[in-house]
């Protein structure tokens, strides 16, 4: 299985010339346009983005298209997502009955919006999305399929809606539709895909189900959180997941208990399963990741400290210690600077000041995980001395 994951986008532009959007397509391992079902496509795209891409490093504060299937609107897929920034293409392939009126109706209620992909004006076209017109907001047609004088006569059937030209290649084309009425453009004329490129950190297959199935029945919170401690890669896209979806925590988290709790058993579930969908889990080798490497060997530096000095709140630091190692690897998932990375996560301000600067009791623990795990024994030494123990007490922890 490739190390790598990718997902396509390509800039949606509104009149004035300025991107409005990107749509956002489905890449397999090798980054090719090689399409399974629609729903794990979907559900692919959406694990890569929101969990490991991040959905601001992909879209920054645009609108993201993307093509969803009839199954996955009957599911809790999309209930897991923050609503704002999406737009959910239909294709025109689905059928719609009640159950599809139903479920797009409840996601409009809450604020999602929708697209009508590859539109036509034929009279079963029109007469098959009617029960959903008044939840649609833009309407796409396919420039190189379109008849365009049957558009022409019939295009007051969708003068109500954002009308988005696709697949535009040529300047009469543009030219055309622009006439028309068309307010949005997208195509090889104004820019061509591009392929977003991320080193992959899928999560074992074993434990998102473990996971799943813990929260339907009902474990605790503590629980759960124990769990995750025991699954760096998952741990990691949670949190790009919390980032993503703008997840918010009031007083500020050291924990992952405060993440758990913040986003909610039903989402986590609706998350677990969007997951589970995507199959982001299979084939996955049994030795671990580097980073799951990295964040293990902090761990095991920073509590085997704890232990030796008798502290008298070794289970509350233990597992700020756990959340402070799995964050200390945002700046390489995120592919920024850890402080510009920081400033979109609501964590406490002990686990920010640990992270950039290494003060305070927690950051004192950080300062000597980093120094062990790049080498440098007199460093080490000066920070162990502080806590009355030397690099001998640590020796089987250090390669």
């Amino acid at each position: 299985m490739s190390n790598k994951l990718f997902i396509a986008r390509q800039p949606i532009f509104n009149h004035t010339g300025e991107i409005f959007a990107y749509e956002l397509f489905y890449r397999d391992a090798e980054g090719k346009n090689t399409i399974p079902d629609r729903r794990s496509a979907t559900s692919s795209v959406l694990v890569n983005l929101l969990n490991q891409i991040g959905l601001y490093n992909a879209v920054g504060d645009k609108k993201a298209f993307i093509n969803v299937s009839a199954n996955i609107l009957l599911t809790d897929i999309i209930y897991s997502l923050p609503s704002k920034p999406f737009v959910f293409e239909l294709s025109e392939e689905i059928i719609i009955t009640q159950k599809e009126t139903e479920a797009i109706a409840q996601l409009h209620r809450l604020g999602f919006q929708f697209a009508l992909d590859n539109a036509s004006t034929s009279s079963d076209y029109y007469k098959n999305f009617t029960p959903i017109l008044p939840f649609i907001s833009y309407v796409k047609f396919d420039t190189t399929q379109t008849d365009v004088e049957e558009l022409a006569k019939h295009i007051h059937l969708f003068e109500s809606y954002i009308l988005i030209a696709q697949k535009v290649e040529i300047p009469e084309v543009y030219e055309f539709y622009r006439e028309l009425g068309f307010s949005c453009f997208q195509g090889h004329i104004f820019a061509k895909p591009e392929l977003i490129e991320q080193e992959r950190m899928a999560p074992k297959n074993q434990g998102v189900i473990k996971i799943f199935n813990m929260l339907q029945h009902d474990m605790t919170l503590d629980d759960i959180a124990n769990e995750f401690q025991h699954e760096p890669e998952l741990t990691l896209q949670l949190l790009q997941y919390s980032r993503s979806t703008d997840t918010k925590h009031t007083e500020g988290t050291s924990k992952l208990r405060d993440v758990l709790s913040d986003i909610g058993p039903k989402k986590l579930i609706q998350w677990l399963l969007m997951i589970i969908y995507s199959k982001s889990g299979n084939s996955v080798a049994n030795d671990q990741t580097p980073y799951a490497k990295i964040i293990k060997k902090r761990i095991q530096i920073m509590q085997r400290i704890l232990k030796l000095t008798n502290n008298p709140n070794y289970d509350s630091l233990s597992e700020e210690v756990h959340f402070l190692a799995h964050m200390s690897l945002i700046e390489r998932t995120c592919d920024i600077p850890l402080a510009t990375a920081l400033e979109n996560f609501e964590i406490s301000d002990r686990v920010k000041e640990a992270l950039v600067s290494h003060t305070g009791e927690l950051g004192r623990l950080y300062a000597i995980a980093l120094s062990i795990e790049s080498g440098q024994a007199a460093a080490s030494e000066i920070l162990l001395t502080k806590y009355g123990l030397t690099l001998e007490d640590v020796a089987d922890l250090i390669e």
